[in-house]
């Protein structure tokens, strides 16, 4: 057991010996050993060839080039026609791909504003509009202007039998109770005489006969008074602006969508070029190692760092 430890003992003598003799030849160029012998050849050859005396290492692709490194998505890249594109078919959408968390709620706020007023005005006229048709209904008389005022004054029972140009007479009054009838009916005063309450110089339209007829309404100087004509005519005029209201709101809409889709177009090119002046300053840097040889067993490394102005 003893003999085998002083064995063992020799043989790792015998190894270190082989290795530090080894080194202690290479250094001085003779009798270095096969490994020695061909990491020198392998030196010279890369000396001698087209990696010369240096031999620069680039730590990586994008440091080693001169160019700017590559712009595209990964490095935060937003398309402005899809950003348009978006805030056009829904305010704010264009804003929140491009990163915002502010403006999509201000855009997206006005729109759904735009649309609420636009249905509440557009309920307005509606129902403002259903009063006075029934408020005409019950005050104006279609038999008072056709059986008494008509036929006292030319002798007919229906407009549309008098030939165009009579005096007096302005338009043809429809049979349906369409909303040309309800414009006319209170806009013209060739109809005037059909309200309940049509008066002039004190006398309403029963106090009239065809031995004695009223006036021939040919403008506001020989048209009947009446109140109910002029509160269905303010009745109607607020039902119109109603309307226009809820009109005006589609046009909010619409301007909403301009600008949202406008300024994300602007706001993401913006973006874009921030991101690429971030990355242009990234690239301005170049970071390179060097491993020198000078025909040596022990060959020197450098790392440099440049940065452009």
């Amino acid at each position: 057991m003893r003999g085998s430890r002083i064995y063992e003992n020799i043989l790792w003598l015998c190894c270190l010996a082989i290795l530090f003799g080894g080194s202690a030849g290479a250094s001085a160029g003779e009798g270095a050993s096969v490994f020695d012998q061909e990491q020198i050849r392998i030196r010279y050859n890369m000396a001698s060839g087209p990696y010369q005396k240096n031999h620069t290492f680039a730590l990586s692709d994008e440091f080693a080039s001169d160019e700017a490194p590559a712009f595209d998505a990964k490095r935060g890249y937003k398309s402005p026609a899809k950003a348009f594109v978006l805030s056009l078919v829904v305010p704010g959408l264009g804003q929140y791909y491009y990163g915002s968390r502010v403006k999509p709620f201000v855009f997206l706020g006005a729109e759904v504003a735009a649309w609420i007023f636009h249905v509440k005005y557009h309920n307005q006229g509606d129902d403002i509009t259903a009063e006075f048709e029934a408020f005409n209904r019950a005050h104006w008389s279609r038999d008072d202007y056709e059986q008494k005022y008509l036929l006292w004054v030319y002798g007919v029972t229906d407009d549309e039998d008098l030939p165009v140009g009579t005096r007096g007479i302005t338009h043809y009054l429809p049979n349906e109770l369409t909303q040309q009838y309800y414009e006319m009916t209170g806009k013209y005063d060739q109809f005037a005489w059909g309200w309940d309450d049509a008066e002039m110089d004190g006398r309403d339209l029963d106090s009239y006969s065809a031995s004695d007829p009223p006036d021939t309404v040919i403008g506001d100087a020989t048209a009947p008074y009446s109140a109910n004509r002029l509160h269905y005519e303010e009745m109607r005029n607020d039902a119109n602006n109603a309307y226009d209201k809820a009109t005006r709101m589609i046009y909010v809409s619409m301007v909403n969508r301009l600008i949202s889709a406008f300024e994300a177009l602007f706001a993401t090119k913006k973006h874009n070029r921030e991101v690429k002046r971030e990355n242009d300053e990234f690239s301005r840097f170049k970071v390179s190692a060097k491993l020198k040889s000078y025909y040596a067993k022990r060959d020197t490394p450098f790392i440099t760092v440049t940065y452009k102005f």
